[in-house]
Order: structure tokens, then sequence, then C-alpha cells
């Protein structure tokens, strides 16, 4: 059904040629030129706070990782979810291995076809063999089963006896198939008065509320990760939790980094007599623990950030903030983009147009970015880090400004004749690359219009016999 024309008994010829703008086809204000901005405005200042160390035994953790069959399905359409899991898993205990934790790996499904006893610890905690280490993990393949409760017992026996804090991880790309109960496990491990027993979920390549993790979430909180950045996201916040004491300090490391980018690597100098002396890199978000002295420090963005000179006082725990602003554009035409930056809670914390370099305060941020009423887009965990200087460029999306003599509503249909909804004449507007009918009146009925994936504004009219 037609909207009804409000110029009906007015007669036009339809006219689709699609015509590219002359200056004065679309009356777009220019934005206000930037000026160039040196890289010393562009540096934040350096803050570090001073905190007590939790002087308590460290947490023993041990891992659950799953290797049956299903993991050897695509992640991200390109590699396979065990890719992923070797990649982050042997970075993740080579790095522990550095720092002397307790943390070992249990693997289950990895060895043997159809074999639900097929559950080993592979790596104990504490493995002081680097090289054991890796070999193990380059050896994983996804093979078999998934008994992830007789995986649980193995992995309680092996902390039960442990005075400190007791942690398991458990990496599953799907639920339980050998007929294992975990909650029972752990309503065995309660009785047995085994204290301090924390454990997290995670599911591989499934979403947080997915329906394959409902038996496992009596163990403790659990994570979604659907993408290789939302594993490595799911595996720093667990590290990170692990790491909190009961009080809410970070146990036995007494330098951290607080940076846009968690994953940084932080290269630490001391100072002796005078000179600086390299001592080490560790990753931003797991912390190092060093002796009291000196130091000065280089967090690995781009551009890399320096803290010039701290101090470690004894017994008390330090973190380096990293602030400053880094210079963001959203490149497209002629600001016709409104762009908005959203913090951790989801609120607007600064909004500017496209095609304009604007300074942010560095941090991880979702960006929104919109032109109404047909267009938005959100750049999920942007990074800005100070002094950078970064883009986000928009395809697969056209500009169209349909012209007529009064301002009159435009109505704007799917190849489908779905209505997609309504704009203004003579002002431009942006849809997604495609086929559109665009209806002003009865008489003015315009189907089968191609929006190019272009940046240039396509002018539609309808012209009077």
């Amino acid at each position: 059904m037609k909207p009804q024309s409000v110029l009906s008994g007015v007669l036009f010829l339809f006219f689709l040629g699609c015509l590219h703008a002359s200056p004065g086809a679309a009356q777009t204000p220019a934005p206000p030129k930037l000026e160039i901005l040196g890289m010393k405005e562009l540096e934040g200042e350096i803050e570090y706070a001073e905190e007590k160390i939790d002087q308590a035994l460290k947490p023993k953790v041990i891992i659950l990782l799953d290797s049956s069959g299903s993991m050897g399905q695509l992640l991200d359409k390109q590699k396979s979810k065990m890719f992923y899991a070797k990649k982050l898993f042997g970075e993740y205990l080579r790095y522990q291995w550095r720092e002397k934790a307790d943390v070992g790996l249990v693997v289950y499904g990895g060895r043997r076809k159809q074999d639900c006893s097929d559950t080993h610890l592979a790596i104990k905690a504490g493995e002081r063999n680097l090289s054991k280490i890796d070999s193990t993990i380059k050896k994983l393949s996804p093979l078999g089963m998934t008994p992830i409760a007789d995986s649980l017992e193995i992995a309680i026996s092996q902390l039960k006896n442990y005075p400190g804090p007791k942690r398991i991880m458990i990496f599953t790309d799907g639920e339980e198939t050998c007929g294992g109960n975990s909650c029972k496990i752990l309503e065995k491990a309660i009785q047995e008065k085994i204290v301090d027993l924390e454990m997290f979920v995670t599911g591989i390549g499934l979403d947080e509320k997915s329906k394959d993790l409902d038996k496992l979430r009596c163990l403790g909180k659990t994570f979604g990760a659907k993408t290789p950045d939302q594993l490595s996201e799911a595996l720093n916040d667990i590290n990170n939790s692990i790491g909190m004491s009961k009080d809410g300090t970070r146990s036995g490391n007494n330098l951290f980094v607080e940076s846009p980018d968690p994953k940084a690597t932080v290269r630490v100098y001391e100072w002796r007599d005078g000179q600086r002396v390299y001592v080490r890199d560790f990753m931003a978000s797991y912390g190092i623990k060093l002796p009291p002295g000196k130091y000065s420090a280089e967090v690995m963005l781009d551009p890399v950030y320096n803290f010039k000179e701290f101090t470690i006082p004894l017994k008390r725990k330090v973190t380096l903030r990293v602030s400053g602003k880094g210079l963001l554009t959203v490149n497209f035409f002629k600001g016709l983009l409104d762009v908005e930056i959203l913090n951790r809670d989801k609120k607007v914390v600064q909004s500017f147009v496209s095609d304009e370099p604007t300074l942010v305060k560095s941090g991880t941020y979702d960006i929104r970015i919109a032109g109404e009423p047909f267009f938005e887009q959100t750049e999920r965990k942007f990074k800005i880090v100070p002094g950078g200087k970064h883009e986000i460029s928009i395809d697969g999306v056209g500009i169209v400004q349909f012209n007529h003599p009064g301002n009159l509503g435009i109505h704007v249909y799917s190849g489908t004749d779905k209505e997609v909804g309504a704009y203004l004449t003579n002002y431009p507007f942006v849809l997604k690359a495609g086929s559109y009918r665009f209806f002003l009146n009865d008489a003015c009925d315009l189907p089968g219009i191609t929006v190019r994936n272009e940046k240039q504004i396509q002018v539609l009219q309808c012209l009077k016999k």
C-alpha cells in the first residue's frame, strides 16, 4: 500500500538517473579546520598509586582445557578453537613459568577417541621445565570426548592439600558428554571442607548465556568467548580475579600498569648509580614483583609510553596509569556521521562528527557511529593510546539526497518492499549499499534504485512533464 500523497493532482515524470552532486546540490557545512597538534600536547601526566601488598600465600591454579573433537571447529571462520587455545595458553603458561607461579594443566579428550576416561594432568602446578610446557601445548590436538566432571576431580585432588587459595579455570566448547555431574563434584569438595576453592567457567565459541553451559554454572562465574579476542579477555579477567585477595588487593606482585591495552608489554628498567639498567618485560595487567628501588618503564603502545622515573617502596604496591589523549578520525564524507564515545557503563563521554580529527582521552571504549535515521554501527572495545593517531573507516554504505521543491517526507523501502523508514527531501542521508525504492507520492515513486558504496552523494529527483 503506497503512502497517501500530500501533492496529489500534481503530475511528475519519473526520472531515475542517479546524478553526482553539483557543488550546490547538497548543502553540507564543511567541518572546522583542526589545528595540527604537536606530540607534547598529546602527552598525559604520569600517575601512580601506592597500596599495601597482601602478604598471604599465592593462589594455586589448575586449568581444565577441552581437547575434544569439537575443538577442531572454526572459531573465527579461519582458525580452529584449538589453534587459539594453544596460542593463548602457551603464552599464559610461559608467563606463569617466568613468575614461578603454581599453575597446572589438566587436558581432557585429547588422546583417544570415544574414551570417557581420557583425562590427565598434562602439566603439574609449578612445573619448572619450560621445554616440557611448550612441547605439551604443541602436542594438543582435538580428538575425543568431554569428561568435565572427571577432570574436575583430578584438579581438586591436586589442590585440596594446599593451604592457600585454590582456583580452577574450566575452558570448554560444550557440555559434559560422559554423564558426569560437576555440581556433585563441587558438593563433595564442600562436604570434605576444602576451603578457599573458587572456579571459573569459559565457553569457547559460546555465548555467556548458552544452554551448553547451564550444567556448569553451579561451579562459579561463567564467561562467553565467541571470538578469539573474547577468549583472551576471559582469561585476562579470570587471571585478574584470581590475583585478588579477599580484601581487594592483589597477591604477591607489587607493580601494575593500567593501560588502554591490558595485554601491552611493559619494559622495566632499574636506576643504578645514575644508569638505567634493563630488568625484564611483563604484561601490563598481570603485574610483576620487584624489589624496592627506583625504576623507569616503557609501555609498548604505538607510540611507546614512558614512565621516566618512579619509586617502589618497601611492602607497598605501585600502579602506573597510562593517561593522555590520542587523535581519532572517523573517515566518511563531509561530517555526515555522528560519533559517540561510550565508557564501560555505556554512557556517552564525548561526541563529535565524522571527518574531524578529535582528541579523545586514552582508554578502551565502544564507539557508536550513526547517520540518522537509517545507519548505525558500533566499534567494540576500541583502544585509544596517548599520542596515537587512530582511524575508523566506514564502508559498505552510500549517501542519498532526494531533491524536490519544498521539504517533504520521503519514504524508503528495501528491495523486498519492506519499509525502512522516512526522511526529508533536500537533505543527505546514509544507507547501507543495496537496492531501494524511494516514494514521495503517487506521482513520484522511484523503485529499483541502487545505492552505491561510494563517498559521494547520489542525487535523486522527479521532474515535471
